[in-house]
């Protein structure tokens, strides 16, 4: 009699903790939502979400508090998500920098990237544009990495450090060009205003960034650095056209806390894959790939997303 009171108890203790969370994931969102990104305002991700937002805050009824968090190699964002209640009120923006930081040339983070946070949905993939000095007479990556070969130790390239994913993505193509190119990291600032002045030839970034740039007729793009050609760019070559196999595309997406509410996850996914939806023409025009995925879809992107970076950081170190 007494095992079968505690089985009881027992139910009924679940009974009432599955109806709080349903009850606590119908009402959700009741206030204002913080997001985190781990990049500076104007940054790729900043801008990407701030062109959601809008979107997301109509499907949510809540709005949306952007919190811009940058440093640490894009690790400080995640760990504020990491360390807030698992709620659903404090979720973040990610990159591939979030692949790349759990490589062999990563940094030491301060949050377990398996246990502490969960996918919600993804945003966008941003194939980059390689964006060269107009003087420097070359028409795609090929002839770049034979030009750079004539004028050894002459020609920069910029990027927000070697773990960046524009840092990594350049050393990938010139371990499989052998191009001779030298990195000047700049912290993530500047880089535009580089090669613009002219201490940069060569530069790893995102159209929508770039725009400014590549409007002064000083810089021209000579190649995107996925494996097919851009919907925006038809007509600029893929770098994989002259070196097959090189496909690098960065990517954004949103995380919570682990321990979220399941319901809480699939309602955040739910507005976030409409908010892609309705804005598709808007990202496609910043040269972004609309992204559509369920979490669990997302959780398996990320894993052959971080088996990539790994590749990548292993055989340029």
């Amino acid at each position: 009699m007494k095992h079968l009171k505690t089985l009881t108890a027992l139910a009924c203790l679940g009974a009432a903790t599955l109806a709080s969370t349903t009850a606590f994931a119908q009402a959700y969102p009741s206030r204002p939502i913080r997001l985190i990104i781990p990049q500076a305002a104007a940054g790729g991700s900043d801008l990407v979400a701030r062109a959601m937002a809008d979107q997301i805050q109509q499907r949510l009824g809540q709005p949306f508090v952007i919190d811009n968090k940058p440093g640490g190699n894009e690790a400080i964002g995640p760990d504020i998500v990491a360390k807030a209640a698992p709620d659903g009120y404090t979720i973040g923006i990610i990159s591939s920098t979030y692949s790349i930081n759990q490589t062999s040339v990563g940094p030491k983070l301060p949050y377990d990237p398996k246990k502490d946070l969960i996918p919600v949905a993804p945003m966008v993939r941003i194939p980059m544009i390689i964006m060269v000095r107009n003087e420097l007479g070359v028409n795609d990556v090929k002839q770049l990495a034979a030009y750079s070969k004539t004028k050894p130790g002459q020609l920069n390239y910029g990027s927000g450090g070697p773990t960046s994913f524009g840092g990594m993505a350049t050393e990938w193509l010139k371990k499989m060009s052998g191009a001779d190119i030298t990195s000047v990291p700049y912290g993530g600032k500047g880089l535009l205003q580089g090669i613009m002045g002219g201490d940069l030839q060569v530069l790893f970034g995102g159209l929508a960034a770039a725009a400014p740039v590549l409007a002064s007729g000083q810089v021209k793009i000579i190649a995107v650095t996925s494996s097919t050609r851009a919907a925006k760019l038809p007509d600029v070559p893929t770098v994989a056209e002259s070196f097959p196999g090189y496909d690098v595309v960065p990517w954004y997406g949103f995380v919570a806390p682990a321990g979220t509410p399941p319901a809480v996850i699939a309602k955040l996914n739910q507005a976030i894959t409409e908010s892609v939806a309705a804005i598709t023409p808007k990202l496609l025009d910043m040269g972004n790939e609309p992204m559509k995925m369920s979490p669990g879809e997302f959780q398996a992107f990320m894993a052959k997303d971080l088996e990539m970076w790994k590749k990548i950081a292993d055989a340029t170190r």
